[in-house]
C-alpha cells in the first residue's frame, strides 16, 4: 500500500515518474497502436498538469525518458515541449533504453527548467534546499560511492536511479544494502514499468512505473507519484493515475473468468463478452465451463473480432467441449471409416477419435 500523502505543508513536494519510452512503436498493437502513442503523450502531459495542480516543486524522471536514442525528433520536441511548458524544475536521467552516449537531448537545446544529468554525480540545487545523486543507466560502477548522506549536504537528499532490484534469482543492478545504509530521505527508481516501493531503515524508495501502459503485463491503471519531503520524518508517497488503459470493470486484476456453459453459439458469446470492452480495455479473458452448442468454438475468430473493440485480449481456453456427434451423411461416413480403423488397431483408438474430432470441427468452420 501506498502511504498517504496529506501533510497540508509539506517542505518538498516532488513528482516522480519514469519509463515513459516516447517514441515506442507498440507494434504488438496492431492497429491500436497509434492511438496508443496519443495515449502514452497525454499520460506525460498529465504528469506536468497533476504535479502543477498538487505544487509539486520540482518533477523527477528516472530513465527511459524516450524508448530508444533515435526516435523522431517531433517526439523530443514534443517532451521538450511539454517540460518548458510547465516551468517546474524537471530533472532527468538516461535509462538502459535512452543511454547517455546516444540520448536525444544531446542533439538539442534545452529549456532552462530542464536539468539533465547524464553522469553519476552528487548535484545541489539551492532554490530547492535539495541535492540530487544521479545514478543513470551504465554508471553503475560509480554508484555506490554517492549513495550516502552528506553531513554538510542539502537538507533534503534524494537518489535518482535507473535500474534494477534484485529478482526472486537475486540478479539486479541496484543492491538493497546500498539504499539501507544511504540514510538518503529518498530513492526515485525507474525501470520497472509497475510501482512498487520499499522501506530501509530511514529510506523509502519507489519504482513509479510507466504513467501510461507499455505492456500489457504492467498493473493498470499506470500512475506517477507523489513524494512530500519533510524534516525528521519519512518520506510521504501517494499514486496519482496518469493512464487511460484500464482493466475490465469485472475484472480487477486484469483477469476475467467467463462460463460458457449456457450459450447456444458463438455470435451471442461473442456480443456479450464485446459489451464487457472498451477501446481502453486490457484484459485476460479465461474462458471456463462447457461448450455445448453444435457450431465449433472458434476462439481464433473469438480474439480476432473482440481485438477490434478493446486495447489488448488474451484468451485462456479453461474450458470442456461436448464430443462432436456427426449430422450429415458425410460426417456419418467419415465415423464409420474411423470405426473402422479402430476395429483394425484398437491400440490406436484415442487417436482416430481424436482425428475425427478434428475433422468434424473443421468442417463445420472451425480454425486451428
Amino acid at each position: 500500500m501506498l502511504n498517504d500523502c496529506s501533510n497540508p505543508h509539506p517542505v518538498l513536494r516532488l513528482a516522480h515518474t519514469a519509463d515513459v519510452h516516447l517514441g515506442r512503436a507498440f507494434g504488438y498493437l496492431g492497429e491500436a497502436a497509434s492511438e496508443h502513442q496519443a495515449r502514452l503523450k497525454r499520460a506525460f502531459q498529465r504528469v506536468f498538469e497533476l504535479a502543477q495542480r498538487h505544487r509539486c516543486d520540482a518533477v523527477l524522471l528516472a530513465g527511459d525518458l524516450f524508448d530508444h536514442p533515435r526516435v523522431g525528433r517531433a517526439w523530443v520536441e514534443f517532451a521538450l515541449t511539454t517540460i518548458a511548458d510547465s516551468r517546474l524544475p524537471t530533472f532527468v536521467i538516461p535509462g538502459n533504453h535512452d543511454s547517455a552516449p546516444h540520448h536525444p537531448f544531446h542533439t538539442h537545446s534545452l529549456p532552462s527548467n530542464l536539468h539533465y544529468l547524464p553522469r553519476a554525480a552528487r548535484v545541489r540545487f539551492h532554490a530547492l534546499d535539495l541535492e540530487l545523486i544521479a545514478c543513470p543507466a551504465g554508471e553503475e560502477s560509480d554508484w555506490q560511492p554517492l549513495l550516502h548522506r552528506e553531513r554538510s549536504g542539502a537538507p533534503f537528499q534524494v537518489a535518482l536511479m535507473h535500474g534494477s532490484m534484485p529478482s526472486a534469482g537475486g540478479v539486479g543492478t541496484i543492491q538493497p544494502d546500498w539504499v539501507a545504509q544511504s540514510e538518503l530521505d529518498y530513492v526515485a527508481l525507474g525501470d520497472w514499468h509497475s510501482p512498487q516501493g520499499w522501506v530501509y531503515e530511514r529510506t523509502v524508495c519507489w519504482y513509479s512505473g510507466a504513467p501510461e501502459m507499455i505492456m500489457p503485463t504492467q498493473r493498470l491503471p499506470a500512475v506517477m507519484l507523489l513524494v512530500a519531503l519533510a524534516p525528521n520524518r519519512p518520506a510521504q508517497v501517494q499514486s496519482l493515475v496518469t493512464g487511460e488503459a484500464r482493466y475490465a470493470s469485472n475484472a480487477p486484476d486484469g483477469i476475467l473468468s467467463w462460463d460458457i456453459s449456457s450459450y447456444e453459439g458463438l455470435q451471442t458469446l461473442l456480443s456479450d463478452l464485446r459489451n464487457l470492452l472498451t477501446p481502453e480495455t486490457v484484459v485476460t479473458i479465461r474462458l471456463t465451463g462447457f461448450w455445448r452448442a453444435l457450431e465449433p468454438l472458434d476462439v481464433a475468430l473469438l480474439v480476432e473480432q473482440l481485438q477490434r473493440a478493446c486495447l489488448w485480449l488474451e484468451l485462456e481456453g479453461a474450458y470442456q467441449t461436448e464430443p462432436l456427434e456427426p449430422r450429415t451423411p458425410f460426417e456419418h461416413a467419415l465415423a464409420q471409416v474411423a470405426e473402422e480403423a479402430i476395429a483394425k488397431a484398437p491400440h490406436e483408438a484415442a487417436h482416430y477419435r481424436e482425428a475425427l474430432q478434428t475433422a468434424l470441427y473443421l468442417l463445420r468452420g472451425g480454425r486451428l
